[in-house]
């Protein structure tokens, strides 16, 4: 019952970006239909163009494209374009970032999850902005469906949970003179429940909706440049906090990871490759977890393709799976849409 929940509030939020992202495409089609029987009146009434002389090309006098020009988001890489907001072990990445020109940048990322007979639904809304060309702020504001089997004195039963997760806040400076460099520091505020208790028990700690401390993260990203695409390099350090209430405490991270995006027209095809580890296990009401649910180390590959359907919009469609030397650990889909407004 639970997986079925989980899989229909993922395809309900795939139907609603669907639809969101048909109606750009509609009016921008409507739009040009229109514009060319303008330029298709204009033409006829007009009288005839001037002869000019042999090999003069108009277009070079004129300055008229020969080519559809690109989105807006179609800069990525170098000038601060390249990534998205700070991501953790393995979580989506947009490489060609967002779309431009807005105030306000919003980006929603629908996920759903499964590792090791657990589910998790994600809906995440990020708005950010920036400031003077160097600054930009974020806020992240995730809810969460969870579900799993759980213990009950010595019976397995399946629990649930919904609801908010941790909020967090993002500061990103921009470096270099391209501001092909970003440095972002994250703090999450606990707005997750992190003693929610099921069927008579407090959930385990990966069913827990947050934290109930409040974690900090660093991170460093750097964008290269190439003519068929680009590359983004970075990593991160993350502060998990002290103990929580009942007894639960994450274990510092650090991850690396990788990614390449070949620009295509209005496609940008990826693959990354992200590397998390941690030197100690996460405990969970006061003793260590063991090794076989929470490895120290795993690499989570990735592919992606990100499509710039108008000029104020795009669609990530983003796939994982995490790997460590336990195994297969985990696999997760995305879907992901960004505009900006005002």
């Amino acid at each position: 019952m639970t997986r079925v929940v989980g899989i229909t509030s993922l395809s309900l939020a795939l139907l609603g970006l669907g639809l969101a992202a048909l109606y750009p495409t509609l009016d921008r089609a409507l739009a040009r239909r229109e514009a060319r029987r303008l330029v298709e009146e204009a033409r006829l009434s007009s009288p005839a163009p001037p002869s000019r002389e042999p090999g003069v090309e108009l277009g070079v006098l004129t300055g008229l494209r020969r080519e559809p020009a690109l989105h807006c988001w179609s800069n990525i890489g170098g000038c601060g374009a390249g990534g998205g907001s700070a991501s953790g072990a393995g979580g989506a990445k947009w490489v060609g970032r967002s779309i431009t020109g807005g105030l306000v940048d919003i980006q929603v990322l629908a996920t759903q999850a499964v590792s090791h007979g657990n589910y998790f639904t994600t809906f995440n809304t990020r708005l950010g902005t920036g400031v003077l060309n160097k600054w930009n702020f974020g806020v992240n504001v995730p809810i969460l469906y969870k579900a799993g089997d759980v213990d009950v004195l010595g019976q397995t039963k399946s629990a649930g949970i919904a609801g908010f997760g941790d909020i967090s806040v993002e500061i990103t400076r921009k470096l270099g003179i391209t501001n092909a460099s970003m440095l972002t520091l994250i703090v999450s505020a606990p707005a997750g429940a992190h003693d929610a208790q099921r069927v008579g028990v407090v959930l385990p700690q990966h069913l827990q909706l947050g934290s109930g401390v409040v974690p900090i993260t660093l991170q460093f990203e750097h964008t290269v440049d190439r003519d068929w695409g680009l590359m983004i390099f970075g990593g991160n350090a993350a502060y998990n906090g002290w103990e929580n209430s009942v007894k639960d405490w994450r274990a510092p991270s650090f991850t690396g990871y990788g990614y390449v995006g070949y620009i295509w027209r209005s496609f940008v095809p990826s693959a990354g490759l992200t590397l998390f580890g941690k030197p100690l296990h996460d405990r969970e009401r006061g003793d260590d977890r063991l090794d076989d649910q929470d490895p120290l180390f795993m690499a989570v590959p990735s592919l992606a393709v990100e499509w710039s359907i108008s000029d104020y919009i795009a669609l990530l469609l983003y796939v994982n799976s995490s790997l460590s030397y336990n195994g297969f650990e985990s696999v997760s889909g995305t879907l992901g849409l960004t505009t900006s407004v005002f």
